[in-house]
């Protein structure tokens, strides 16, 4: 088996397994048997913090398009919305996430899985093009990041 790739955060290490497609609002997807298992990637869960609560908007078998808000995640360092990596039908949410969050931090490609859905991952990234676009974004992340921990500093 091939070796994931990893990206760098500074001097944290994210790694990105090579057995999934990405969502450049940094969702992973797995195909499996009947759909695909979606989750947060490294890079997200590092900017997010530690996962207290997950909230969805939505209920197994609603029709999503790419983009379409699922629900919410809140964490120790940022709230954000959740929004589906692909258009296609939400078969389920993880009931072991809902009753403990904390299982997207510590195994986030594995238990840490956040639903599942029917749909295409032909318009995600490949692991390689998903390297690209988190070089590519790093910068602009970092100067933001710069920004909201000076005094002062809007949200």
């Amino acid at each position: 088996m091939s070796k994931p790739l990893v990206f760098w955060m500074g001097r944290a290490l994210v790694v990105l397994p090579l057995d999934r497609r990405y969502a450049p609002n940094h969702m992973w997807a797995l195909a499996e048997p009947g759909g695909l298992r979606v989750g947060l990637s490294a890079y997200a869960v590092r900017l997010l913090g530690e996962i207290h609560r997950l909230g969805w908007s939505v209920q197994p078998g609603a029709r999503m398009a790419a983009g379409d808000t699922l629900g919410y995640i809140e964490a120790s360092k940022a709230t954000s919305d959740l929004y589906s990596p692909v258009a296609g039908t939400v078969i389920e949410f993880n009931p072991a996430v809902l009753a403990k969050p904390s299982l997207v931090n510590s195994s986030l490609y594995d238990a840490g899985w956040l639903l599942r859905m029917r749909g295409d991952e032909a318009g995600l990234l490949k692991p390689e093009e998903y390297l690209a676009h988190l070089h590519a974004s790093w910068p602009l992340v970092q100067r933001l990041l710069k920004q909201q921990m000076q005094p002062g500093a809007s949200p």
